[in-house]
Order: C-alpha cells, then sequence, then structure tokens
C-alpha cells in the first residue's frame, strides 16, 4: 500500500509542475473510460481500483 501512495505522491508533484500536455497524458494514464449521460452526469472508471486504494489508507492512518 506505501508502493501505492508513493506512486499517487509522485504522479500529484508531477502534475503540479506539469505543462498542460503533460497533464492530459497523466490523467490519461490514470482513466480508463468515461461515459457522459444527459444532464451533464458522468460515469468514470479508473484504471485503477480506487476503493481499494482508500481502503489500504484506512488501515494504515487506523494501525
Amino acid at each position: 500500500m506505501n508502493e501505492r501512495y508513493d506512486e499517487l505522491i509522485l504522479w500529484s508533484e508531477l502534475y503540479g509542475s506539469a505543462t498542460t500536455e503533460q497533464k492530459k497524458m497523466i490523467v490519461n494514464s490514470m482513466i480508463a473510460r468515461i461515459d457522459v449521460f444527459s444532464g451533464y452526469e458522468l460515469k468514470v472508471e479508473f484504471a485503477f481500483d480506487i476503493r481499494q486504494f482508500f481502503e489500504g489508507l484506512d488501515l494504515e492512518v487506523s494501525a
């Protein structure tokens, strides 16, 4: 889990100083699919399991 957290932090730091084109590539690597519905409703499918990531962070904070 620490590796995933470190990777997310690394992406965050890279994103903060990235050019617009680099930001597009970062977001593209994190998102597998976006569906747009009427009323601007969005369904975003990430390229990783975000629930497992956050559940793992909760376990680390509790420990």
